[in-house]
């Protein structure tokens, strides 16, 4: 897996999953899957809703210890908006923090982030490449973003291998 920050406001991912297209598309579209792996290790009694159209959103839930980081809820979620779907090739989506990831605890208005998803087929495995763009360039939060990332593709290739 190839994790970069071209700069402070972005997050590149590049990873081969032996898995079909077909599956991968799945794994980010279907909300069962979804459930399983998008927060990594903080996976707790998660629950994920997907409206897949565009202008349709999504929404990821799960247990946290937040409070404890001066969160107003012992949950913490993403959500956004479907903006660009081509089946088994490409997603786009914004994102919209309900979680404590500092930037969007300062009382600032934060713009939505958005991620842009593609799905290469190579013979029998998939190449899925994930740009996290709009993050704010604050000198920390894309590494920690970087971080999260890379976690939630190896959750994401251990729900594959089943």
């Amino acid at each position: 897996m190839q994790i970069t920050n071209p700069d402070g406001s972005s997050v590149r991912a590049r990873r081969r999953y032996a898995a079909s297209t077909r599956r991968m598309w799945e794994a980010f579209t279907n909300p069962g899957d979804i459930a399983r792996w998008m927060w990594g290790s903080y996976t707790k009694n998660c629950v994920a809703n997907a409206d897949l159209r565009v202008g349709g959103g999504y929404s990821v839930y799960t247990d946290s210890q937040a409070t404890q980081d001066g969160w107003s809820s012992d949950r913490i979620g993403r959500l956004g908006i479907y903006v660009e779907i081509v089946p088994e090739q490409r997603l786009v989506y914004t994102l919209h923090w309900d979680a404590p990831v500092g930037y969007n605890q300062k009382g600032d208005v934060v713009t939505d982030e958005v991620f842009i998803v593609t799905f290469t087929s190579d013979q029998a495995d998939t190449i899925v490449e994930v740009n996290h763009l709009g993050i704010p360039d604050d000198g920390v939060s894309a590494g920690g973003h970087a971080a999260g990332l890379g976690e939630e593709l190896e959750t994401l290739a251990a729900l594959l291998a089943g």
